[in-house]
């Protein structure tokens, strides 16, 4: 199972320096990444993620979120046409839920795999990625908050929401105004 916490970040630059004496530079790419759930799915058990990015898309399923919106089982599938598959779920009773944009540098530490993430209309976060199962995700998510505070990261700004999450708030707060 995939298990993440993010926090946001005020200062980039400083927070890169830092992981660059923790953690190994992996890539740097910019990923479009499209949200879907099936209209009858109103509890949102399944969504499926459309990944563009410069090396090759992906189609992911996510499975529904064990606990806060930090940790779900997911399953990862290379995905040669990205645009026909958007295409065929759109007519297919499948509702966009959010677009999300993101420049992304992507960092490896022994246990974790690291992204800074600038993402549009959203702003700057780190975001730590752990695997385990369901039974030890607590102490992963513990280990990966220490990870964030030793890099100087306030507990006050770290994030138990996904960018779906984020994204749909921002939208759904602007549309209040």
């Amino acid at each position: 199972m995939e298990i993440e916490v993010r926090a946001r970040i005020n200062d980039a630059s400083k927070i890169k320096d830092l992981l660059q004496t923790k953690a190994e530079f992996v890539e740097s790419s910019n990923e479009n990444d499209l949200y879907l759930r099936h209209e009858s799915d109103v509890g949102r058990s399944l969504v499926l993620r459309i990944r563009r990015k410069e090396n090759g898309s992906f189609l992911t399923f996510k499975g529904k979120s064990k606990g806060d919106d930090t940790a779900w089982p997911d399953v990862d599938l290379p995905l040669s046409h990205p645009d026909d598959l958007e295409n065929l779920l759109l007519g297919s009773d499948y509702i966009e839920v959010v677009r999300i944009n993101k420049h992304r540098s992507t960092y490896r530490e022994q246990d974790f795999e690291i992204n800074l993430d600038e993402i549009d209309n959203l702003g700057s976060f780190i975001e730590i990625e752990g695997r385990g199962t369901d039974s030890d995700r607590t102490a992963v998510e513990e280990k990966i908050t220490k990870f964030l505070i030793d890099l100087g990261i306030q507990k006050s700004n770290i994030i138990r929401k996904g960018y779906v999450t984020l994204m749909l708030e921002k939208v759904s707060s602007s549309h209040n105004k």
